[in-house]
């Protein structure tokens, strides 16, 4: 099978400053880094476009990606669309922050092609935004949607994140609220996790503070998903709610294992059955491509039992579900049909809301079996 891919991720390795719960790869923005970053990046497009491709979307993501410099995010723009073919309907999307975007930034972006604002508001709480170290205020939040939508911006997401140690379910209320209020089309909910080696791990560990409940972090979650449906957002995937028309196709594609391309430090990609990933360090990532040679460091071959829990632990992540012809595994599910986690209709596989809940147990659970099963590796 010949390499190809339909889907592109770029990643943008700086912040102004790295927030607490982050554990994504990123520096402190520096204008020679940044320098470094452009003549390297461009140098890998150049390379990577030699790849059979026909971009169905481009995921500009970080880090921090409106942090930089107006010129080079203009080169960078200028050099993806000069270089990848793209079709007519592609579905563009770039990450910013509040605190670093502008009228001309955003005048650059929509003339580039840009299509999708993915905004990380996190919260519209002054206190929780200053807990999770995120460098603007629910006022920042607020304007940047508006001045967005004022430039022509019709397709905006919003990531929100719950279970903060100071939040209360009242604040959670009100953040929502805030959120619907705006003409925004895509709410994406992410739970507060402690990731090894970030400053909130540090933290938590020193006793600073104290997690809420498993009861009131589940319930906030419940309260988002009938808040949300109840104002037209649908429940696409477990953390992703859009209205009609508005489901992020970019991030549909990891779920449904299409083959897609990572450029940038760190990044990730998926081709010919096929994992590789960039290395999480800018320095060696420049060095490697100004020598003329790709960045990517091979991972593994995905097998077919492999791409068997590949498409469990990321296509029932989805809310449509998933379609499963090995009667053994089938045959296990019915288990958890029992416990109302999840549907089976003939070989259609959904997890029901409660499932959604306790996704992580179930999918542990399900690739435990496929592991000791030898019919399920022989089916």
């Amino acid at each position: 099978m010949a390499m190809f891919f339909s889907y592109l991720y770029v990643h943008v390795p700086f912040c102004i400053r790295k927030c607490k719960y982050c554990s994504f790869y990123s520096l402190p923005y520096n204008r020679d880094l940044e320098k470094l970053y452009i003549k390297a990046i461009l140098k890998e497009i150049e390379i990577m476009r030699e790849i059979p491709h026909l971009l169905k979307t481009i995921y500009i993501g970080g880090g921090t990606p409106s942090c930089l410099d107006i010129h080079n995010l203009e080169k960078l723009l200028l050099n993806l669309r000069k270089n990848f073919k793209t079709t007519h309907n592609i579905e563009f999307s770039i990450e910013i922050n509040p605190k670093t975007v502008d009228m001309q930034k955003l005048d650059l972006m929509r003339d580039f092609g840009i299509n999708r604002l993915s905004i990380g508001v996190q919260s519209f709480n002054d206190k929780e935004l200053l807990f999770l170290g995120r460098i603007h205020n629910s006022e920042d939040a607020i304007n940047t949607v508006k001045l967005s939508l004022n430039k022509g911006f019709k397709n905006i997401s919003i990531d929100l994140i719950y279970g903060i140690p100071c939040q209360t379910l009242r604040s959670w209320e009100e953040t929502l609220n805030k959120a619907v209020n705006m003409d925004i089309r895509h709410i994406s909910l992410y739970e507060l996790s402690i990731e090894h080696n970030t400053k909130l791990a540090k933290e938590f560990s020193s006793k600073k503070f104290s997690l809420p409940s498993e009861d009131d972090v589940t319930y906030m979650y419940e309260f988002a998903n009938d808040f949300l449906k109840d104002k037209g957002f649908k429940k696409y995937e477990i953390s992703n709610f859009a209205q009609k028309g508005f489901q992020c196709s970019h991030n549909i594609s990891y779920w449904l294992r299409k083959s897609y391309l990572g450029i940038g430090p760190s990044s990730h990609s998926f081709i010919d059955n096929k994992r590789f990933h960039n290395p999480s360090d800018l320095f060696s990532y420049a060095e490697t491509l100004l020598n003329g040679n790709f960045a990517w460091i091979y991972d593994y071959s995905v097998d077919k039992v492999e791409g068997l829990k590949e498409n469990i632990f990321l296509g029932l992540r989805m809310k449509e579900g998933i379609i499963l012809k090995k009667a053994c595994l089938l045959n296990f599910l019915k288990n958890f049909e029992k416990e109302k986690l999840l549907t089976l209709s003939g070989n259609k596989v959904r997890l029901t809301d409660k499932g959604m809940i306790l996704s992580n147990e179930i999918f542990a659970r399900v690739l435990l079996h496929i592991e000791n099963c030898p019919v399920c590796k022989q089916e």
